[in-house]
């Protein structure tokens, strides 16, 4: 990962000055000599660099989390752990041990390639065929990239673990690991590259008797990609933006195609890209005084100056003066002309009588009872470093409606970029769908049927404050610029690099508030969730745009940097595992259907690959994410929510590996590739989009048989579409409250029922748009 830093400003401690009396001076308290040109000293922020570390589990991750450690989604779950990739100071590593973590490599696993064809290791006798397991294969994926093919494969045990699971196909065999996430067994899965020709069927056998046969489908397929079709223009963005430079862009989109395009000015401006100014003085904990400026740091903050003077004379009565922005303290003293002014009494002095230019206290709820020493004059500063151009106050967030038809009469499709701030690439993806749509409204036809059917929302920067800061400040920066530390805790100037809420977490659904794990309460957390759902204003934006649109029935939140695309459950809570509820399975199956659409779309441009394994449930492919935006719009609006993790790994023919995607800020010519092919993949969102508006005809559904050795009848359904399947097998007639046809358990097609007596089966079936299907019925006879 490419994270660089720019340099940092902040105000440190000044250096006590010499006393009056030292250099052979008399004078009064509030008498003060002419003060020193105040200064402003430097404090860096600590160091940062991404490493990949070796996590023992879950709980270890939640932990970790909450102490400040900043994951990424370079995410890979192991037997025994997880590698993941994190943002991490000195401090941080010196802290791994007391976690179970390690660097990766470093008494702990390194990143894995996929498994190679080789013979399995393994050599267990199988056992007894009456002590046989029962083995259920999941999803069996082929998929090429880069002229490399590879088989996916997911498989699970009633065994759990303690089967041992072997893949074989002609050409090849190999071990499947088990997938073991907060100290639950969800099933066994593996990639492994395949040196030979496609396979057409594989076998999972088990160390306990137990074996299983499934066909091979395709990951991924030949599509008439967008970029691919004649005249069509795409690549219209040549470097990084900032968000004031995304939303310029925006604006003149708007101006150049006012006939297609409106802009909607959201109800919440931003908290801003602004911080009161600040300085600590003092070293020791008991005796640190913080002095905080009332005005925003670019509204006068950053002229206000604090000196803490030793007056150099005996017996002298604490006293503070203010002289326009100049703040002196003359600090008290013994007889023997010593200090002796305690933190408490100066920030209560300060307080008292400089209280409308500054706010005081002692450091992080200390009771302050040490004497403070003498410090020169300090500016207070901000230590924000973007130029005049980049306007301080609170953010007006915008999106950019394009369609036709921009009445509600018309599906509508919501796309949300850059929740994280540091997540340059992702603006850039949704500005390069808006680009492409309004290009080629002349010359492409089917970009002219999008625009007709379509009725589409892009919010290109979601968090414009920490996008700027950046920009200039910090380039490790996920969340916004809000201060929600209390004034005893982390709300000093050494703190102020970590404030923030992680918009991604502040949402109503699955909430860290409702017990479930991956995010924080503490304030200086890069998962902080805020004072409570909703606390900020970008989150309430999105929900006033699901509140208002009501037409919306597809979403998509663009991230970096792992290589993902998921959907719901997005939160659990880790003991246990209790996710938030599963979609049904008619929504599971279109959730996959249009997973493959989309990524099939990304894989025009350069042949990269989101792997099956990457695909489905947050929770189980990447981690719990607690309060994100897609279960809220999901579960409280019905709209399709996506999450996207774009900049995935690539296969390297060369070495026979995957490489790294680049991480948050890659080098522009892996971005400028990165932002292409995922527009790509929101095009094919909006073709879905248009197609779920033209559907009129519910789903067809056919029941299957298959008979059994021992006389019993497998019965599975069939549906020519997604759809809810609602049955009976008592005479009645199914409605939509009749028993709904489900899948047994996660990544698995619909159930098997076992029929041993002759059944009439009656069903109805709802397709994605509530359309309903006339009652089926069919008898299935048992010999």
């Amino acid at each position: 990962m490419n994270i660089t830093r720019r340099a940092a400003r902040a105000v440190i401690v000044a250096t006590a000055t010499a006393g009056l009396a030292a250099a052979g001076l008399s004078a009064q308290a509030n008498d003060p000599a002419p003060a020193a040109d105040p200064v402003r000293q430097e404090l860096p922020l600590p160091a940062e660099r991404v490493l990949r570390l070796y996590v023992p589990g879950s709980e270890a991750l939640y932990a970790m989390q909450d102490a400040g450690y900043d994951f990424t989604g370079d995410f890979q779950r192991l037997p025994d752990g997880i590698l993941v990739d994190a943002l991490v100071t000195e401090e941080q590593l010196a802290g791994l041990a007391g976690f179970g973590a390690a660097v990766a490599g470093e008494s702990a696993p390194a990143a894995l390639t996929a498994t190679p064809s080789a013979p399995a290791a393994r050599s267990v006798a199988p056992t007894a065929a009456a002590d046989a397991d029962t083995v259920v294969i999941g999803r069996v994926d082929w998929f090429t990239t880069k002229g490399q093919g590879f088989l996916s494969v997911e498989v699970k045990s009633d065994a759990l673990q303690e089967a041992a699971l072997t893949l074989d196909w002609d050409g090849g065999s190999v071990e499947i690991e088990p997938y073991i996430d907060s100290g639950e067994y969800l099933y066994h899965r593996v990639l492994t590259r395949v040196d030979g020709p496609r396979p057409d069927t594989i076998t999972v056998t088990s160390s306990l008797g137990g074996t299983a046969t499934a066909e091979v489908t395709d990951w991924l397929h030949a599509t008439d990609s967008d970029i691919d079709r004649p005249g069509y223009e795409y690549g219209f963005i040549d470097g990084y933006l900032n968000p004031t430079q995304v939303y310029e862009r925006l604006e003149a989109l708007h101006e150049a195609h006012p006939g297609v395009t409106e802009i909607v000015e959201l109800p919440n401006r931003t908290n801003g890209y602004r911080r009161l100014s600040q300085a600590l003085f003092g070293t020791a904990n008991d005796s640190r005084v913080g002095v905080d400026s009332r005005a925003w740091g670019h509204e006068g903050g950053n002229e206000v100056s604090v000196e803490l003077r030793a007056p150099g004379v005996a017996s002298s009565a604490l006293d503070v003066t203010v002289d326009g922005d100049a703040v002196t303290v003359h600090l008290a003293t013994d007889a023997a002309g010593a200090v002796t002014s305690t933190a408490a009494q100066v920030v209560a002095a300060l307080n008292a009588e400089a209280g409308s230019l500054v706010r005081a206290y002692t450091y992080r709820g200390n009771a302050g009872a040490g004497v403070v020493a003498a410090a020169a004059p300090t500016l207070l500063s901000d230590n924000l470093a973007a130029p005049p151009s980049i306007s301080r106050d609170p953010f007006p967030i915008r999106a950019l409606r394009i369609g036709n038809h921009r009445d509600g009469s018309r599906p509508g499709v919501l796309i949300i970029a850059q929740d994280h701030a540091r997540e340059r690439v992702t603006p850039l993806v949704a500005l390069e769908a808006a680009e492409r749509l309004l290009a080629n409204r002349d010359n492409d036809r089917t970009t002219r049927r999008i625009l007709e059917n379509v009725d589409i929302l892009i919010v290109p920067s979601n968090n414009p404050d920490g996008g700027h800061y950046n920009f200039f400040d910090r380039t490790g920066q996920r969340r916004n610029m809000t201060n929600h530390c209390p004034i005893t805790g982390s709300a000093d100037v050494l703190a102020r690099g970590n404030w923030g809420v992680d918009l991604n977490r502040n949402y109503r659904v699955g909430s860290a508030l409702d017990g479930y794990d991956g995010a924080s309460f503490s304030c200086t957390s890069d998962t902080y969730m805020g004072p409570d759902k909703l606390s900020e204003p970008e989150a309430r934006n999105i929900v006033w745009l699901a509140d208002t649109y009501d037409n919306l029935k597809f979403f998509m939140t663009v991230h970096s940097s792992g290589g993902q695309l998921f959907w719901q459950p997005g939160a659990y809570i880790a003991d246990g595992r209790i996710t938030t509820p599963r979609p049904p399975l008619r929504d599971e199956t279109y959730y996959w259907e249009m997973a493959e659409e989309i990524l099939s779309n990304v894989k025009g441009l350069r042949d990269t690959v989101v792997q099956p394994g990457n695909v489905g449930g947050s929770s189980d492919v990447l981690y719990s994410s607690a309060g994100n935006v897609r279960e809220d719009l999901y579960f409280n609006y019905g709209i399709y929510a996506f999450g996207w993790e774009i900049g995935g790994v690539q296969w390297n023919p060369e070495t026979g590996e995957f490489d790294s995607g680049g991480g948050f800020i890659p080098e522009w010519d892996e971005a400028n590739l990165q932002y292409q092919e995922y527009a790509s993949g929101v095009i094919e969102m909006f073709e879905i989009a248009m197609a779920y508006g033209q559907d009129q005809r519910p789903a067809t559904t056919r029941l299957v048989q298959e008979r059994q050795a021992d006389g019993t009848v497998h019965v599975t359904f069939d549906p020519s579409e997604p759809a809810s399947i609602h049955y009976t097998t008592d005479g009645s007639t199914p409605t939509t409250d009749s028993p709904v046809y489900e899948a047994p358990a996660m990544r698995e097609p619909g159930e098997v029922i076992e029929v041993s007596a002759t059944t009439t089966f009656r069903w109805i079936s709802v397709d994605v748009k509530g359309q309903l299907e006339n009652a089926k019925r069919f008898t299935v006879r048992v010999r």
